[in-house]
């Protein structure tokens, strides 16, 4: 819905404001050209410098910072219509929310030189290829460094999406193909894709020097599109979330269905896995074996609370009685009889996703399981793996964790890279990310804020949403 405060003022004065403002405060932060000379100020009140988050107001000439003086201005010459500056998003203090509008899109648009240097070959020079080729080790990252670090606008209970991006935004594999310029869009435009969207936020977010916020109101209103279940102002589950955003990009990553040659889909490389489903006759012993897609493990936390995450995947990857209610129809018997059923995996993806089910239905109403689930740092998979898991005793499992995993069958070793914490309750609660960046270095990423933290704090999280990639790659 349109604000209407805006379009008052479009009526009145149109956007001539807003594109002058566009030009001279954001489009240099975000275009790091020498034709386009920013312009520093402070605010008006308190003559604070504060370019990192100063607002603009479009009704007059007035720049204030954003902890106080904007609001009472507003107030007091009751101008309501705002720009954040250096973010370019337009901010109604009357909605109290952020607005998007397609005028204002057309004129980002227009004068944004970034979306047509979405995707810029880098072709070193030659004092470039001398430097690479004398320093060809792998380069340490500052830990000091905010390059690669950002907070998110929360645009109205939005800490789900917040999450899920920080997450996407630190998964290895996925960080590096968006810079390899190996993206094809088979959407009709850009703005219908989400990898485009994706890789314009790739770009920002690593950007030296762009100390700028992210808002993702583009992101989010191309998966409300797509999936009607997440629309809406109020809270969503950030599992949801990620399936269908990782669906909507699997979507957009693929050619039209009668497309000539073949195509590498990176979704499917990163996160597809199999998943085998053994069912057995308890009269016979014949074993019928169906192979279903992995792309995330959702594991129930099984009772005591004490136990870790290699308990429940013990607990998920056991044979289960079916029981006689459940009874299946032998083709070798030829007749109806009790059976188990076991789940193992086939094969692991590299980018293991894996959901602890917080949220249960209890008599017609949900309820949050608040227990507390240890989780390793590393973890080896090898003990869940289809033909191993039924010769791993209960009490070895440990011993696969010590991350000295011989290599005479593989390498199933994985890292934790993220972790989606929901806080509070199933009617006011709030989801914050902890996100790896370098080996050691965590980071607690709460929209906004993002501040460092020490892994313990990290693993003595309640834990909802935990990702581990690969820590070995297989060559390909």
């Amino acid at each position: 819905m349109a604000c209407p405060h805006l379009e008052q003022l479009k009526a009145g004065c149109g956007l001539e404001n807003y594109e002058t403002i566009y030009n001279s405060f954001v489009l240099p932060s975000v275009l790091p050209d020498p034709t386009y000379q920013q312009a520093f100020v402070s605010c008006f009140d308190c003559e604070n410098f504060n370019n990192d988050r100063l607002m603009a107001c479009m009704h007059c000439i007035y720049f204030g910072c954003y902890e106080q003086h904007y609001s009472l201005h507003g107030s007091s010459k009751i101008h309501c219509i705002f720009v954040e500056i250096p973010s370019g998003n337009v901010f109604c203090m009357i909605c109290e929310d952020f607005i998007y509008d397609a005028e204002v899109d057309e004129i980002i648009k227009k004068c944004d030189e970034f979306s047509r240097r979405q995707y810029v070959i880098w072709k070193p020079t030659a004092y470039e290829c001398k430097l690479l080729k004398e320093h060809c080790k792998r380069v340490k990252v500052d830990p000091t460094t905010s390059i690669g670090m950002k907070g998110i606008i929360n645009l109205g209970n939005t800490c789900f999406m917040n999450c899920i991006i920080q997450a996407f935004l630190h998964t290895p594999m996925l960080r590096d193909y968006f810079f390899t310029d190996k993206h094809i869009c088979f959407a009709k435009t850009s703005t219908e894709c989400l990898f485009c969207l994706m890789s314009k936020i790739y770009q920002r977010y690593y950007a030296e020097g762009d100390s700028t916020t992210l808002c993702l109101h583009d992101i989010l209103f191309l998966v409300w599109k797509h999936d009607i279940n997440l629309c809406g102002n109020n809270q969503k589950d950030a599992h949801e979330f990620f399936i269908s955003a990782r669906n909507l990009l699997h979507k957009v990553s693929s050619p039209p269905i009668h497309s000539q040659g073949s195509f590498n889909n990176i979704i499917d490389s990163i996160f597809h896995g199999k998943l085998q489903s053994d069912v057995v006759c308890q009269n016979c012993l014949n074993i019928s074996t169906k192979i279903d897609p992995l792309w995330e493990i959702s594991l129930d936390i099984p009772e005591p609370p004490s136990e870790g995450l290699l308990e429940c995947l013990y607990h998920f990857t056991r044979p289960e009685p079916l029981g006689s209610d459940g009874k299946i129809n032998c083709s070798a018997c030829n007749s109806y009889q009790e059976g188990t059923k076991q789940l193992t995996f086939k094969l692991l993806p590299l980018i293991i996703v894996i959901q602890l089910k917080r949220f249960e239905q209890v008599k017609f109403k949900y309820q949050k399981k608040c227990t507390y689930v240890p989780f390793p740092i590393d973890i080896d998979m090898y003990p869940f793996l289809s033909g191993v898991r039924n010769n791993i005793e209960k009490k070895n499992l440990y011993k696969y964790s010590s991350y000295v995993q011989s290599n005479d069958h593989g390498d199933y070793r994985y890292s934790l890279y993220a972790v989606v914490v929901h806080k509070g309750t199933l009617s006011g609660g709030h989801y914050v990310a902890f996100i790896r960046r370098t080996n050691n270095k965590w980071f607690n990423c709460n929209d906004l804020l993002v501040i460092p933290v020490e892994i313990e704090e990290v693993l003595a999280s309640e834990g909802y949403l935990l990702f581990y990639h690969k820590t070995v790659l297989p060559y390909e």
